[in-house]
């Protein structure tokens, strides 16, 4: 028994296999979770050079923030007298990110309390200026 297809049942079956393609790939797209994608990429784009010209004055300056862990809390180390904003971010849970303004003391040092802070892995983000001059680092820490 032979089958006989002509060239338009053909171009109907392949269409049909095509639309069932991007009507699966769609579906797949709508599915996707919210925090799996950076909902300010084109904003965090267009301020790139801002955000490079401060890491690299961290490094132009060595100000690169000394951090230890002790009594529950966040010792931070700055190389001169500075206010900013820290930006705690859980990479899990982006329910629990924090921001809280900062400024050091006498001996350009700020503590910051983690008690409440969930254990495990944060990206840490300090924005800050001292001297006149901005600056910004990032750190992936671990917070017991």
């Amino acid at each position: 028994m032979k089958i006989k297809l002509n060239w338009g049942k053909g171009l109907m079956i392949g269409m049909g296999a095509f639309m069932t393609f991007i009507v699966i790939l769609g579906v797949q797209m709508f599915k996707q979770s919210p925090g799996d994608y950076d909902h300010h990429y084109y904003e965090k784009g267009l301020a790139y050079d801002s955000v490079y010209n401060k890491e690299k004055q961290v490094i132009t300056d060595r100000a690169e923030p000394h951090f230890k862990i002790e009594n529950k809390s966040l010792h931070v180390q700055f190389a001169n007298a500075s206010a900013g904003k820290i930006r705690f971010e859980r990479p899990s849970d982006p329910d629990l990110d924090k921001l809280t303004s900062f400024q050091t003391d006498a001996s350009n040092i700020t503590i910051i309390p983690i008690e409440k802070f969930a254990t495990g892995q944060w990206q840490i983000t300090f924005e800050w200026e001292s001297n006149h001059k901005k600056y910004l680092y990032q750190r992936e820490m671990y917070l017991p």
